[in-house]
């Protein structure tokens, strides 16, 4: 089983929120709650208790009204209130979980619950009265599995983009009360729900409740099919695969067979927790298709990993493969949690991020108010952000290159001196890396020796850092560099690829590198450069802030980076005990570097804010505590409890003995690591308590005043950037907290992304290809189409009388529009054959070889002739022809959608028949333009399919460029030159930005931050809202280049982040590239 990951995978907890519909009225006025309202009154928010639906509008309809009430005022009760996109809310009806309804015999079963018992059975005949090879099984698996990982993936994305299930349940018939006849099949499906649904003799009403909740519940039948087949088809392939020990069952087989059980059970553990937590609406992706106002408190095994129903959720696969000692098993099983964590990463964290992290102006990806950005730039990262004309970057691919050439040199390991010259080469850079950089982080934490070293030659503290960070990557890349160096020299091939465990040491190898990549990652997403740099050593904007960062991989673990996992996979896949040695003095400098020079530094800094335990450690300790009470009631049942006491007296006397033998100081100091408590703020126990009682009270005193435990790895990032994108579940996480009556640590936000952008930009790139290679085989199809079909569209479409014109360029003179500039088109369609799904976009001249048939993707530059978006194109699109026609609510004209038409009368140039033809004007925004100067077209296509109707004449697009001045550079020209062009930039960044000044809208100043204007509406989430910040950029430096001749990089907008300030830099790059004619 799965359950769909919440976004309190990464929160304490969370109350989830409800779509809020497009109202035009605020809600009632706050009242007493304890008021019950009258009779005709619809409750507000107030009403209902602190129940906390925000903004909640029942809608105006009256048929809804009393629906609504009774489902709001069910919620005071205890009842589930649910609420689907329009606004409608509903009382959930219970729902119950696959086993409780598959199982029981006194269970009505329905049609997918009989197909689900049927398959089980037909694998378990193959299985015990067959002699199906294994194979089979195997195969079996496979397409399950694919039918859960791409089958539901694919269904689910298209519900989360576009809301087709939904839609495509309403076209069929599915809808309540829909106003044609429905289908018998479509019947019997509804007549399957309604048996499903109805419980204890209560009749479902199905007319009566949402689609949404409807479809999802179809949904659920297809779900319960897939997993259950999913599930037992596994089993069968691990018990076909099963492989028996060769020389007989020993202790080994036996530790192995109980290791794998109490891995079985972790995993029913994790599987029934989770669903404690997330109910049957989450399990079953319930929020793909409506949210409920339910208050969820994701503790348990939600704080233990992130997303535990697809990571820890999957450690059976292992198990299993443990205990059927068997190569494939545990492939495959990699395999399938592989395809799960994909399904996780493209289909439900952008749905999470859709509906819970939605974006705000202040969480994208480029704050460029933040004064901590002189600090940070394109720094190199390992190898991100390579740069081949940086001094600095090119030293450190050099210093790397000449390790790697030196190594070929020196050739493999056949003397002694070669081998102490790749091991000492690999210790010299872990000294250097960890304890020579970590005396200067602990004498500038101390002493800001780094820092005065700079001022006192005249440097900056800029300078010092950015000096800093050089150093530090370059070691770093230094130390793994060697590593791989040596372990490559160290490394023997074996005999057998297959024998003598190389086959599971190189497996458990790769998964540890990626694992400790993927921690990495997901730490840098986090922290940001501020942390990885350890930025709050040198920078004082962060010294002293507002506290530590305990989200993303923080909130389970204090130091997740601790354990150098990809230097212990590679000293597995090699096998070499050099390279473990290495590995383990590594895995001890790390620790020594976080208790000598870290953990007092975020002690110094952050003193009681630091919290006493992580996730990991708090569940465990609760599951220990919860065992030790199973002993005590366990020893009372027996009568044991004097044998139970002399075990403590026991550990009593132990402790004080062993007081004794360490002394009070070494005493306390392993007190305070064991228990966690070490002082803050400076405090220390110097002078240790008279009496054991003193030291308990001591003690208990400490957790009061928030003493912490050793070995946290908590850095900070300046405080705006790590507001960029966090999920709004961390104040709730810290208001839980609260409610308990705890006082949480103040925490910081975290920089998130879904996707690595290295991965984004592999899928537009090959997105790219696959555009280049379509228009060439599409053209042909449509060439050959055209030759075999004719021209008999014309005569069901009477494509004379459809036409694109540019109403306000003159027929006589070329079409023209500047860059950014609205593009106007009228259209003219024959109005007994037009559809809702007719359709408009804008290609280059150039791109479609085929005039019958549009072959190239239009990148979102197109509308539909209603003026409605795709998200709305569902609206009247059964319609056609005259039917689509409507009378204008405001005046007396006609409107298609929202778009005016006028209606009129024309002859047809074939036949010279009369149509009716109606004519409508499409304004193309800004968000819809081509943002390219050239030649283009506008291309008219029928019914929502890329067949050409009509195509416009020609229009072009241009940009106006800048006259610079000539004569003279003194600082009065300089100064009048800088204003001439922020004047003639204001209006080229207000239109990239999209400024309306028309509707009203607030002019850019020359003093606003850029991006901080651009519209947050249309992005979906913080990611989607930080790539259109990003596309902004782009199109202003576009602009910037075509005006004035000046190339700059995207990434200058957020640098320079002001209008001035980019006017500046244009006028200082025109000097700096054409000094003699700009000084001329």
């Amino acid at each position: 089983m799965a359950a769909a990951a919440m976004p309190g995978d990464d929160d304490a907890a969370l109350a989830s929120p409800v779509i809020l519909s497009d109202t035009h009225e605020s809600p009632s006025p706050a009242t007493n709650g304890e008021t019950a309202p009258a009779a005709n009154d619809v409750p507000s928010v107030a009403h209902l208790n602190g129940i906390g639906i925000k903004g909640l509008k029942v809608p105006d309809t009256t048929e809804d009204v009393a629906r609504s009430k009774e489902a709001l005022r069910a919620a005071t009760s205890g009842t589930t209130v649910g609420r689907v996109p329009d606004g409608t809310v509903f009382s959930v009806p219970e729902t119950h979980d696959l086993i409780q309804t598959l199982f029981s015999p006194n269970e009505p079963k329905t049609l997918p619950e009989w197909i689900t018992l049927g398959l089980m059975g037909m694998t378990l005949f193959l299985f015990f009265a067959t002699n199906a090879p294994r194979q089979v099984f195997l195969a079996m698996f496979i397409f399950w599995r694919c039918m859960y990982n791409i089958g539901l993936g694919v269904l689910l994305n298209a519900q989360s983009k576009d809301r087709k299930l939904v839609r495509l349940a309403k076209k069929l018939g599915f809808g309540p009360k829909p106003q044609k006849p429905r289908a018998q099949w479509v019947q019997f499906l509804i007549s399957q729900v309604t048996r499903k649904m109805s419980k204890n003799g209560v009749a479902y009403d199905y007319e009566s409740m949402p689609i949404e909740f409807n479809t999802w519940i179809l949904y659920r039948g297809l779900v319960d099919i897939i997993l259950v087949n999913d599930f037992s088809n596994y089993v069968a392939f691990a018990v076909a695969y099963y492989e028996s020990p060769e020389g007989g069952y020993g202790w080994f087989d036996a530790l192995r067979y109980a290791a794998g059980i109490a891995m079985l059970l972790f995993n029913l553990w994790v599987k029934t927790d989770a669903h404690r937590v997330v109910k049957d609406f989450a399990w079953y992706w319930g929020d793909f298709f409506f949210l409920v106002d339910a208050s969820l408190t994701f503790d348990g095994v939600f704080e233990m990993a992130p997303h535990p129903m697809y990571s820890v959720g999957y450690i059976g696969f292992y198990a299993t493969a443990l205990i059927a000692q068997s190569y494939w098993v545990l492939f495959v099983s990699l395999a399938a949690h592989a395809g799960q964590m994909l399904f996780l990463h493209f289909v439900e964290n952008p749905h999470i991020d859709k509906t819970y992290n939605p974006p705000t102006a202040s969480t994208g990806a480029h704050n460029t108010s933040n004064p901590l950005n002189k600090y940070f730039g394109r720094d190199l990262i390992v190898f991100q952000n390579m740069d081949w004309f940086r001094a600095t970057d090119l030293q450190t691919i050099v210093l790397a290159s000449y390790t790697v050439i030196a190594a070929l040199l020196i050739g493999p390991i056949d003397r002694p001196w070669k081998f102490w010259f790749y091991v000492g080469q690999t210790l010299a850079w872990r000294v250097i890396h960890t304890y020579g950089l970590g005396l200067i982080l602990y004498l500038q934490s101390n002493h800001r020796m780094w820092n005065r070293h700079f001022i006192k030659h005249g440097e900056t503290t800029k300078d010092a850092f950015q000096s800093w960070k050089v150093i530090y990557n370059t070691t770093q890349l230094m130390s793994y560099v060697s590593f791989c160096v040596c372990a490559v020299r160290l490394f023997v091939v074996p005999e057998g690829l297959l024998h003598d465990m190389f086959l599971l040491r190189a497996t458990l190898g790769v998964l540890f590198i990626i694992l400790h990549m993927w921690i990495a990652i997901s730490i840098y997403e986090v922290i940001g450069s501020s942390g990885w740099f350890y930025g709050d050593f040198f920078i004082d904007e962060l010294r002293y802030g507002s506290g530590p960062i305990y989200s993303g991989l923080y909130r389970y673990l204090d130091n997740p980076l601790l354990y150098t996992f990809s230097c212990w996979g590679v000293a597995m896949f090699c096998g070499s005990p050099t390279l473990y040695a290495i590995t383990l003095f590594g895995q001890v400098s790390n620790w020594l570097f976080l208790r000598y020079v870290e953990q007092p530094h975020m002690r110094r800094m952050y003193g009681s804010q630091i919290r006493q335990e992580a996730g990991v450690e708090r569940v465990l300790k609760s599951k220990v505590g919860e065992l030790e009470r199973g002993v005590e009631k366990l020893a009372k049942d027996f009568d044991m409890v004097e044998v139970l006491n002399r075990i403590k007296e026991v550990t009593r006397t132990g402790e004080k003995e062993l007081r004794k033998v360490m002394g009070p100081a070494a005493w306390k100091e392993f007190v305070d690591r064991a228990r966690g408590r070490k002082a803050a703020r400076g405090m220390s126990f110097d002078t240790p308590p008279e009496s054991e009682d003193d030291f308990d009270s001591t003690a208990s005193t400490g957790n009061q005043l928030g003493f912490t435990k050793d070995g946290l790895r908590l850095r900070r990032k300046p405080s705006n950037e790590s507001e960029l994108s966090v999920s709004s579940q961390d104040d709730l996480h810290a208001a839980h907290g609260l409610h308990k009556g705890n006082s949480p640590p103040k925490m910081r936000r975290s920089a998130t992304n879904t996707l690595p952008l290295a991965v984004e930009r592999i899928i537009e790139e090959l997105e790219e290809l696959v555009d280049q290679a379509r228009p060439k085989f599409m053209a042909v199809v449509g060439e050959t189409a055209k030759k075999l079909v004719g021209d008999s569209r014309s005569a069901l479409v009477p494509v004379d009388v459809y036409s694109l014109q540019f109403p306000n360029c003159p027929a006589d003179r070329p079409a023209t529009f500047r860059l950014g500039e609205p593009i106007e088109v009228e259209f003219t369609a024959a109005a007994d054959t037009l559809t809702a799904r007719d359709w408009i976009g804008l290609y280059p001249i150039t791109a479609n070889p085929n005039s019958a048939l549009t072959t190239t993707k239009s990148d979102g530059r197109w509308m539909f002739i209603t003026g409605s978006s795709k998200d709305e194109w569902d609206a009247d699109s059964e319609a056609v022809g005259a039917a689509l026609i409507k009378d204008n609510e405001n005046d007396d004209s006609k409107c298609i959608g929202r778009v005016p038409v006028s209606l009129s009368t024309v002859t047809e140039k074939r036949g010279g028949a009369r149509h009716l033809v109606a004519t409508g004007r499409l304004r193309f925004p800004r968000d819809r333009l081509p943002w390219a100067v050239g030649v283009y077209e506008a291309r008219y296509h029928y019914q929502g399919n890329h067949d050409v109707i009509a195509i416009s004449r020609a229009f072009q697009i241009v940009a106006d460029e800048y006259e610079w001045q000539d004569g003279g550079n003194g600082d009065g020209v300089k100064v009048s030159e800088e204003v001439s062009v922020a004047s003639v930039l204001k209006p080229i960044v207000e239109t990239c930005v999209d400024v309306d000044l028309a509707a009203g809208e607030q002019g850019l100043a020359l003093g606003d931050t850029i991006l901080d204007r651009v519209k947050v509406d249309n992005c979906p989430d913080v990611g989607a809202y930080a790539k259109y910040q990003e596309t902004v950029a782009r199109r202003i430096t576009y602009a910037i280049k075509q005006t004035f001749g000046i190339e700059f990089s995207w990434k200058v907008i957020a640098l320079d982040g002001t209008t001035a300030q980019l006017a500046k830099r244009i006028c200082s790059a025109r000097a700096a590239l054409l000094p003699r004619e700009y000084q001329s």
